[in-house]
């Protein structure tokens, strides 16, 4: 079964921390299991995986790892490097590789870029992924696109030829290489632009983390030097090889992905180097679809776009705005890093690391979307955000990202919160806690599905109502309470009802081992909610001394409740056990001030 992805962060942590503790090649403490290529929404997740280098590795779905088919090389010289993919020429040499491997001598990873510097014979070659996280702008936020970047250094003070090479396969689009697809290529004066895409589409659906309809991109601003091909893999490559150029022709011949697998390439002549290349090779890679999502609330159901297409018609003008905001693009890149970095580093350089890998993994499962209004015309006034894959907002997951998305832009969690609430309110069987998320298929946001057989009722409601109380104590506005104040006292009510002694209930810890019985550190999270819900109502005027008052009494039974040999029981009675409780962190965190230090100091001994 696919974990959540934020449990895959939490996965990482663990395996990269023991697996290198010197940043030698890579620039980490540790090695990361993967590594980020192009990583900007839900669908468009590819990673580098597994201890091949990239030029005879190919880059894998984050879903399912699955191939999703991209090489890049770079010819000095006329001799040819592999720096991106495992090109190989099967069909006419079995086994034989299309290229050298380059050598790699450099890994570093920021908030928004990878980094690598590759050894291609007399150059160094300097290859960045850049996926724009742009937290205050949601039309650049919600550009489903990303930046590869290469510029070439001589590492022997000689004067050398440079070509650069890209392209991507259909495996994009689908998991099932059988299934047939087609394409296009367009060239103007302003873009040369790639489509593919499934001849036959499914709205809405996803199979093993590829969604079946959309658009797959491939782009570049044209200018001299540049080429372009598309046609099958290996007569792109090899032509590439032979001559460092492409023949700007396309292949009309639409087939399977795995037919032949055309490919969509460009190619960049560099000319001679002696020094450096001032100007970057950039090209841009990209998943869109419309409409994006469905949400249905109250048995409505709305067929919403990405945000970005309120300010575009098309999507083509939508790259070509991409492309050349390159530069931009880029500096805010660099600042936005600089600001978390500086930040994180505070803690430690590992800490930053990690920090770096998380803020990747939580902006790239986001999608900034509108409705459409009456008139047919997009709504830019009516904002929802959605995260996905594994399951539609999954309160779980929008708790794990809240202190990203506090630090970042408030406002995204506000909108993150408004299509769980809405749905509440509109449901005709609305519970008394909060459900877990919308759906178990994304991009299908049409209420909760499997989790309603086992819901994690006091871990969601805890978990919407301690996220509520650090939006509200971040912004000073508690708007998204009042409006909805009877379907928040509802949840406090049934946190009243259950913090303490929460009973045999599903916890996110107990999805692999069942559900336990009296989880103290569930309970934690419920009085502090509870607390959450009382310093809300203060905020709002009004008298919240019931909510905080049975709080504090929960918190001073809980501290003998959970008792045990060393720390703090797992279970209450179960003195034998322990926990690590790490809810305590949201008593810090909200300031609700529940726990003595004497609590915290005993977890720590």
């Amino acid at each position: 079964m696919r974990t959540s992805w934020w449990k895959g962060v939490f996965a990482l942590v663990l395996l990269s921390t023991f697996t290198f503790d010197s940043r030698g090649v890579y620039g980490f403490f540790y090695e990361p299991v993967g590594v980020p290529l192009a990583v900007k929404s839900p669908f468009l997740s590819t990673w580098k995986t597994g201890s091949d280098g990239m030029g005879r590795n190919w880059p894998r779905s984050g879903g399912n790892l699955g191939v999703t088919g991209w090489a890049g090389f770079a010819r000095v010289d006329g001799v040819l490097y592999s720096f991106l993919g495992a090109a190989a020429d099967f069909s006419h040499n079995p086994g034989v590789w299309i290229g050298n491997a380059a050598q790699n001598k450099g890994l570093e990873i920021t908030a928004s870029q990878t980094i690598y510097t590759f050894g291609c014979g007399g150059m160094d070659v300097k290859v960045t992924f850049i996926n724009p996280i742009e937290p205050s702008d949601f039309t650049r936020l919600s550009l489903p696109f990303i930046y590869v970047s290469v510029t070439a250094t001589s590492n022997d003070g000689a004067t050398h030829r440079v070509q650069i090479y890209s392209d991507l396969s259909g495996e994009w689009l689908s998991a099932d290489s059988g299934k047939s697809m087609t394409w296009s290529t367009t060239k103007s004066d302003k873009l040369i632009l790639h489509t593919f895409s499934l001849a036959e589409q499914s709205q809405f659906q996803a199979t093993d983390n590829r969604v079946q309809y959309g658009l797959g991109y491939h782009a570049m601003l044209p200018s001299d030097g540049v080429t372009y091909q598309s046609g099958t893999d290996i007569v792109l490559r090899q032509g590439f090889n032979t001559g460092g150029i492409l023949n700007n022709t396309a292949d009309t011949n639409f087939r399977a992905i795995n037919k032949d697998w055309p490919c969509f390439a460009f190619a960049k002549d560099l000319g001679n180097i002696t020094d450096s290349s001032t100007t970057p090779v950039v090209f841009a890679v990209g998943l869109s679809r419309d409409p994006a999502i469905s949400y249905t609330a109250g048995g409505t159901q709305q067929s919403r776009s990405l945000f970005y297409r309120t300010q575009f018609s098309t999507d083509t003008d939508a790259i070509s705005f991409f492309l050349n905001d390159y530069e931009l693009a880029v500096s805010s890149a660099n600042n936005f890093d600089s600001k978390l970095s500086t930040a994180a580093s505070q803690i430690s350089g590992t800490y930053a690391d990690l920090t770096f890998l998380a803020a990747r993994q939580v902006a790239s499962h986001i999608e900034v979307t509108v409705s459409t209004g009456s008139d047919g015309k997009l709504n830019a006034s009516d904002i929802m955000v959605f995260m996905g894959n594994d399951g539609v907002n999954r309160l779980e997951e929008i708790y794990a990202s809240a202190p990203f998305w506090i630090y970042v832009n408030p406002e995204i969690l506000r909108l993150m919160l408004l299509p769980n609430i809405r749905w509440q309110q509109l449901s005709s069987t609305n519970p008394s806690y909060v459900v877990d998320d919308l759906g178990d298929a994304y991009p299908q946001a049409s209420g909760p599905g499997s989790s309603l057989v086992r819901p994690k009722a006091l871990e969601s409601t805890g978990n919407m109502m301690i996220t509520t109380a650090a939006l509200i104590k971040a912004t000073g506005n508690a708007a998204i309470v009042s409006e909805n104040a009877d379907l928040y006292k509802t949840w406090a009510d049934y946190l009243k009802a259950n913090a303490l002694v929460p009973g045999t209930q599903s916890t996110t810890d107990g999805i692999m081992s069942g559900a336990p019985s009296n989880d103290t550190n569930l309970a934690l999270k419920g009085i502090i909610a509870l607390k959450a819900y009382a310093d809300i109502l203060s905020t709002l005027g009004q008298d919240g001394s019931t909510y905080s008052d049975t709080a504090k009494s929960y918190a001073s039974q809980w501290q003998s409740m959970a008792e045990a040999n060393a720390g703090f029981a797992a279970n209450y009675g179960d003195s034998g056990s322990w926990s690590i409780c790490y809810n305590l962190f949201a008593d810090k965190w909200l300031k609700t001030g529940l726990f003595p230090e004497s609590v915290f100091q005993k977890m720590g001994s």
